[in-house]
């Protein structure tokens, strides 16, 4: 068999933060063949790593597909800056440990997407995988909105992508769709697809689209400012410990996260904590709980809070980042006053 044979394909997932990319991962195994097993390397701008947690939880409900899934988290940053050696030991791992017929790669929201395919097509990885079609999840009612448009990475990622997908579309129209369409023709090098659709739900078939290496960031200079400044993120990082749980809180890029792990004793009165978290206006909410009332994920973009219940947890997580400073000890007595 020759080397090109035994390359595993490679697809990366990206997208701004909440545009659903955990959950167009979830639509994509779904659709897996039942005799391949796939590798998901998934990657948080926050520390905790609730994205991996919400993968494995869902692979939970695929019953024998289940057994063929393997999912690796490397939080805490994005994949290009994580000084590359996180990531690669990630990949190493999946890649031993699952023996994959296929990968998916979920950089952060917040990552530099450049580097990453140039670390995954350079010659560390050119025997070993072989990088698809990168796929990137739009908003479309982020092109209207400048906080998006004029962000360097929103940017790049539209720009390298080669697949384009319109996302989190159930309340738009034709008039949108044409709009969005427009857009997306207007870019060059032209995409190799452009799709519409909702809840991330696309056919398996896009991951067999070609890489286009021709691609190029129109923010390297960025990036490299970037990478050299995430080596002091650490410095910024609180981790304090407390009897029902640990507390992990970081900044940059302009961003602020803050996370907590409840250990598993502590149970939250659902409504209670629906009551706290709803109003809250921040740029992603993501937790696993348990609660009285069973598991649940919770996922909130915009405002729009949803709860999905899930199979069993061991802790509860809770993540959140927002664009400025929270009264982080005020929420915090909040989600402890939301325990039973």
């Amino acid at each position: 068999m020759s080397k090109q044979a035994k390359k595993i394909p490679t697809n990366i997932i990206t997208g701004f933060l909440g545009v659903g990319k955990t959950t167009a991962i979830q639509q994509l195994l779904k659709q897996k063949p039942a005799d391949e097993t796939w590798g998901i390397l998934v990657n948080e701008f926050g520390q905790i790593g609730i994205d991996g947690t919400l993968l494995s939880t869902f692979t939970d409900t695929l019953t024998d597909q289940a057994k063929r899934i393997i999912v690796k988290e490397v939080p805490g940053g994005c994949l290009c800056c994580v000084a590359g050696l996180p990531m690669k030991m990630g990949l190493n791992m999946l890649i031993s440990k699952a023996k994959p017929d296929r990968i998916l790669i979920e950089p952060t929201g917040l990552g530099h997407l450049q580097q990453v395919i140039k670390d995954l097509s350079g010659e560390f990885y050119c025997d070993v995988l072989a990088l698809n079609a990168t796929i990137c999840l739009v908003d479309p009612t982020h092109l209207n909105d400048a906080k998006y448009v004029e962000n360097n990475h929103f940017q790049d990622q539209i720009s390298l992508a080669d697949v384009l997908v319109a996302n989190k579309t159930e309340q738009l129209n034709s008039d949108d769709e044409a709009s969005f369409m427009d857009f997306s023709q207007q870019l060059l090098p032209a995409k190799q697809s452009v799709l519409w659709t909702h809840h991330g739900d696309f056919s398996i078939d896009t991951l067999l689209l070609p890489l286009d290496v021709q691609r190029r960031s129109q923010h390297l200079s960025a990036h490299l400012k970037h990478s050299h400044a995430h080596h002091h993120q650490a410095e910024q990082v609180e981790l304090i410990v407390d009897p029902r749980f640990e507390r992990n809180h970081g900044n940059g890029q302009g961003l602020f996260s803050y996370g907590w792990v409840f250990n598993q004793h502590q149970t939250f009165d659902l409504m209670e904590l629906a009551t706290l978290l709803e109003p809250l206006e921040v740029v992603r909410l993501k937790a696993v709980i348990k609660t009285e009332q069973g598991c649940f994920a919770i996922n909130s973009v915009n405002g729009e809070c949803d709860f999905v219940p899930v199979s069993e947890l061991e802790l509860s997580k809770i993540e959140i980042i927002s664009m400025q400073e929270l009264p982080w000890q005020q929420l915090e007595d909040a989600l402890c006053d939301s325990l039973r």
